[in-house]
């Protein structure tokens, strides 16, 4: 009887060699396809020339810091699948401010593809309220933007959870 030894030739090598590549290069696939499918591509729209008009943002919020209105999410609820938001809007000395046109955005945060643009209506003096329809439970993203006749705007944006 005679025993035969495995003896390691240039084929298994080779074998061994393509095939640790295969495994690495079908993980990589399988990665750059989850990537590709779970992120919609560009965030932002026209991000150079956003950059470029970055210091016209910057005056716009130290504008809006002067007026010294405060604006908060007074209530957001989901029922029937009905989404119903109230925002506050106050001046410097803690008034409600009204004759605002108020107008915003909703959507989920890591994604446009469920943005939908909102019209709130004054509800009562200060308080404005939009409704709208077909919007699920969870994180949703709100931006809202205020304007009064002398053309001075508040900008707000947060985070809401609808349940």
């Amino acid at each position: 009887m005679s025993t035969r030894t495995f003896r390691l030739k240039g084929r298994h090598v080779l074998a061994m060699l393509l095939g640790f590549f295969a495994l690495v290069a079908g993980a990589n696939a399988i990665f750059i396809t989850f990537a590709v499918r779970s992120f919609p591509g560009e965030e932002e729209k026209k991000s150079y020339l956003q950059g470029l008009h970055y210091n016209d943002r910057l005056a716009e919020r130290r504008a809006q810091e002067a007026l010294g209105w405060s604006a908060e999410v007074a209530s957001a609820g989901l029922q029937d699948g009905v989404a119903t938001i109230e925002l506050i809007y106050r001046s410097a000395d803690g008034a409600p401010i009204h004759a605002l046109e108020v107008s915003g955005l909703i959507g989920r945060p890591a994604s446009r593809t469920d943005d939908q643009a909102l019209v709130f209506i004054s509800a009562s003096e200060g308080v404005y309220r939009a409704e709208i329809e077909g919007l699920a439970p969870g994180v949703w993203k709100l931006t809202a933007r205020a304007q009064n006749m002398r053309g001075e705007a508040f900008e707000l944006e947060t985070k809401l959870v609808l349940e």
